[in-house]
């Protein structure tokens, strides 16, 4: 890591994007099963969570002293509002002024201003995660160098990806849109799926017979097993050799994954509820509570990424980051991590939100071949036109 990662804010500046006109989250997989829809939120019918009807996010620029940029993500796209007010509002009034020795420094600073209220999770987290990377997005433009080469000394140059999601109506759709990125290159494919396991493996049967020629099948029940199907699961996926069994249980359980991990079967997979290294390393001590662990940059920024990434390796884990529903900076910050993650798995990538920005956002990450190759762009690899940005900004 260059020696001059010091810095200080001149200004923070955050808007809300909506990108009404564009596919929800989820597209047109299982619609119409007893959905139910309001004007911003949709209810899936087998899932518990609330999914924006349609994409939304907080973006924020940095500048530093010097008058250089950088844009950060957070993965919130339920409530982005609050993520703008606490970073216009509150975080920025702390911040902007200060001399900070390196990312880590105002990470630490921002957590403790109200680690003993109890705000050490979500929404405070989550516009510390998008300040931070927008704080190393612009210190790598400074420096000239991408964030990935201030990271780790080595970064991966080239990583190939698994598509996260197959959102169609019918299976015969879901078949076709996966052998359309099979002749792309792509290797691997992650499906949502409910807590009904025989439901569950009915569909990963009929794609894996539909895609003969995809390597690897991730599965993902978006935490609505309960124990016994959760066993049950993980041994009828595994029986497929599936890569990973993906958040089986409700995020609080961690008695129930550490005795799930135990159990004959597939991997056991998650981390995209964590916002820090405090809540997630008693997941990775002994006993365990999963075999692959999955950080979400728009959750934990670039700086306690790499904090929980050594904490799991420590533990003997491998680190895959997880991919949500953000845009392009999120994206980017995303996959600028996985070039410093362990070549163990593929990247999730999120293939359907990649240009939501449209021309707003030009972007130096191109898929091809199944992968992205690290690109020679400082920074995070983005550059936004704020001049275009305008159409998609909630006005409060």
């Amino acid at each position: 890591m260059p020696s001059n990662t010091s810095f200080s804010i001149k200004s923070v500046e955050s808007i809300h994007l909506a990108f009404k006109n564009s596919a929800s989250y989820w597209e047109s997989y299982r619609a119409n099963e007893g959905d139910r829809v309001t004007e911003r939120f949709e209810f899936k019918q087998g899932w518990q969570t609330v999914y924006a009807r349609y994409v939304e996010t907080p973006l924020v620029k940095v500048t530093l002293s010097d008058g250089t940029t950088g844009w950060g993500e957070a993965n919130a796209g339920i409530g982005p509002e609050v993520v703008v007010l606490l970073l216009n509002d509150i975080m920025a009034q702390m911040v902007e002024g200060q001399e900070f020795e390196n990312p880590g420094a105002l990470w630490d600073f921002l957590y403790d201003t109200q680690r003993g209220r109890g705000y050490s999770s979500g929404y405070w987290l989550d516009a510390l995660a998008a300040l931070d990377i927008a704080v190393w997005d612009a210190i790598g433009k400074r420096e000239q160098t991408p964030v990935a080469a201030l990271l780790a000394p080595n970064p991966r140059s080239k990583f190939d990806v698994y598509l996260s999601g197959v959102r169609r109506s019918t299976l015969e759709e879901r078949v076709d849109h996966v052998n359309s990125w099979i002749d792309t290159g792509l290797k691997g494919a992650k499906i949502f799926l409910t807590g009904d396991v025989e439901a569950g493996t009915t569909e990963l049967d009929g794609l894996m017979a539909g895609a003969p020629n995809l390597e690897q099948w991730m599965v993902d029940t978006l935490w609505m097993c309960s124990h016994e199907s959760a066993e049950l699961g993980k041994v009828e996926y595994g029986k497929r050799n599936v890569r990973f069994f993906e958040c089986p249980l409700q995020p609080e359980d961690l008695v129930g994954h550490q005795e799930l991990v135990k159990k004959p079967g597939a991997d056991i997979a998650l981390g995209e509820h964590f916002r820090s290294r405090y809540q997630m390393e008693q997941w990775v001590q002994q006993p365990r509570a999963l075999d692959v662990y999955q950080p979400d940059i728009g959750r934990t920024g670039f700086t306690d990424y790499m904090v929980q990434m050594d904490i799991a390796a420590k533990a003997g884990i491998k680190t895959t980051p997880h991919m949500g529903t953000g845009v392009s900076v999120f994206q980017a910050a995303t996959l600028q991590c996985a070039a410093v993650a362990p070549p163990d798995y593929l990247q999730e990538f999120q293939g359907g939100l990649s240009d939501r920005l449209e021309e707003a956002s030009d972007t130096a990450w191109q898929y091809a071949d199944g992968g992205f190759a690290l690109p020679d762009r400082p920074g995070i690899g983005v550059e936004i036109n704020e001049s275009l940005l305008e159409p998609f900004i909630v006005k409060r």
